[in-house]
């Protein structure tokens, strides 16, 4: 005979994978805050000193390459943001040379505009193609608004700006929401 079933289904979204470029001192909180959200994160830089499991003992994964070398050894999908902050002009420049073709959904750089038009003037000077959708994904200076000094105030806003793109909200206060919070 026929049986009923009473069934409970939850959409689980995969995992953000959190990419940082830079093992300086500002990219640890980035991955302490990364971490207690469960997020899956990559920490880069081409310095061994750096990027060491001594000081990234919460990321998952350390990269040590030459830009044009990192995305060789990592898995790219559309749950990856990559965060830029080696304080390293050329290295960032090459890296995000390689990056751009592949239209990832976020790309973070830490530091002012004029840095970021700097580097994209730069690019198309030497024959990239920049995208509308690149210009949309890249997120320079790089965080929300919430008047950050400290590295751990602006690993937060990063973090927070990541989770508002990947939701496509837009990081506004909830006291300004005119309908439900949770999605039905």
């Amino acid at each position: 005979g026929y049986q009923g079933y009473t069934a409970f289904v939850e959409c689980v979204k995969p995992l953000i994978s959190l990419v940082i470029l830079g093992a300086g001192n500002d990219a640890i909180p980035l991955t302490k805050i990364a971490a207690v959200l469960g997020w899956n994160i990559t920490v880069v830089d081409g310095r061994p000193s750096y990027a060491s499991a001594e000081r990234f003992p919460l990321a998952n994964k350390i990269i040590i390459a030459k830009s044009e070398q990192v995305l060789n050894n990592l898995e790219i999908n559309e749950w990856t943001a990559f965060v830029l902050m080696t304080h390293n002009y050329n290295y960032e420049i090459a890296f995000l040379k390689e990056l751009l073709p592949l239209q990832t959904p976020y790309i973070g750089i830490l530091g002012p505009r004029k840095k970021l038009e700097r580097m994209l003037d730069e690019l198309e000077t030497n024959g990239a193609t920049i995208t509308q959708r690149n210009m949309e994904t890249i997120h320079g200076p790089v965080g929300l608004d919430i008047g950050s000094e400290t590295s751990e105030e602006i690993a937060l806003s990063i973090i927070a700006e990541i989770k508002a793109v990947f939701s496509a909200r837009k990081g506004h206060s909830l006291k300004y929401k005119t309908d439900a919070i949770h999605s039905a």
